[in-house]
């Protein structure tokens, strides 16, 4: 490959999976310094690209905005004018790192003389690629997901030895909203950050247990709860299970780049295999512990030494199931990795 060509990665979401792939940039442009990369990325997940030191150029797809409409003559303009945008910068190569029918078609509308993509992708994704590397098991639960990302650049030379993430700095306003949302926290105890929701009820650990956890830490650090505006009614039964357990709330406060702040700033988080555990992970400031059931421990784990993984390793684990197929009682995967496991990783 030439170094000063043009690269376009696409990897439209999720937040978490963006984060796995951003090892990429670090490898492609220590192998060519002078090559420009591209990013085509959906509207959750920009901040994470956007500002970001080895990304030259964001393609953003609202898909949010999209989904509100519905179906309409206004979302296909839209993409089209995005497809229009990429086609401007004249890409080289497109590597389709999601691999799904709507990351190959972007790929395949970009332009570029080179897509890349392994075999026997999922949706035939596979079919908007002419440079097809060797298949492989998308979910296989040994195999790390960000070695399967790594994967691309090593066929185009470069060395993938290393894992380095890559996030944009905090702006001035950034450290400012931060500052202030902190100031109401007790001054002289350090931050642990619980992020217990995530889309996949399989994932959930028990409301029962993070109220314990809770309880048990409140006194000797500054309890954050972050997520969503939505994840607010779980947090609420959380808290309530806890009693008089002292915390701060900040889900529905915070952007992507605001979380990267926290991060920055926090002793360790508590999270099930969710995006902002992965994000926290990529900051590489706080001790990342991550409650696994449906998903792997060892394919999508926090990257590094002082990170953990907890996993009841069940004989059916992992599933890759939003939901457990279990009715009769909660899931034994998550319901075996107690309070105590977690408290011994943050202590």
């Amino acid at each position: 490959m030439q170094t000063s060509q043009k690269i376009l990665i696409v990897r439209l979401s999720a937040i978490g999976d963006v984060v796995h792939s951003l090892p990429v940039l670090h490898a492609l442009k220590t192998a060519f310094p002078c090559c420009q990369v591209g990013w085509a990325v959906e509207d959750r997940a920009a901040d994470i690209l956007i500002n970001n030191p080895l990304v030259d150029k964001v393609h953003v797809l609202p898909k949010s905005r999209w989904k509100k409409r519905g179906y309409s003559l206004k979302n296909l303009a839209e993409f089209w004018g995005v497809v229009t945008e990429i086609r401007k910068e004249k890409y080289d190569i497109a590597i389709d790192l999601q691999e799904l029918f709507k990351s190959g078609l972007v790929s395949f509308l970009s332009g570029a003389k080179r897509r890349i993509a392994h075999r026997g992708a999922r949706e035939f994704a596979d079919i908007f690629a002419n440079e097809k590397l060797p298949a492989h098991d998308n979910f296989d639960p040994e195999k790390l997901i960000i070695r399967r990302y790594l994967e691309p650049a090593e066929y185009l030379g470069a060395k993938a030895d290393e894992i380095v993430f890559s996030l944009p700095p905090s702006s001035e306003e950034t450290v400012k909203k931060v500052d202030f949302m902190l100031s109401s926290l007790v001054y002289g105890k350090e931050i642990a950050v619980f992020a217990p929701a995530t889309i996949w009820p399989s994932k959930h650990w028990k409301e029962e247990y993070w109220a314990e956890l809770l309880n048990r830490l409140s006194d000797r650090y500054n309890v954050v709860f972050i997520g969503t505006e939505k994840d607010n009614a779980l947090i609420n039964r959380i808290t309530s299970l806890a009693g008089n357990a002292n915390y701060f709330n900040f889900a529905g406060k915070t952007t992507i780049l605001e979380l990267i702040e926290l991060f920055n700033r926090t002793k360790f988080v508590v999270a099930p295999d969710t995006g902002p555990a992965h994000i926290a992970n990529a900051t590489q400031k706080p001790a990342v512990i991550m409650i696994f059931g449906s998903t792997g421990v060892r394919r999508t784990p926090p990257i590094g030494e002082k990170h953990s993984g907890l996993s009841a390793e069940l004989l059916c684990q992992p599933c890759f199931r939003r939901i457990c197929p279990r009715k009769d009682a909660f899931m034994e995967c998550m319901e075996n990795v107690t309070p105590d496991m977690v408290l011994d990783c943050a202590e």
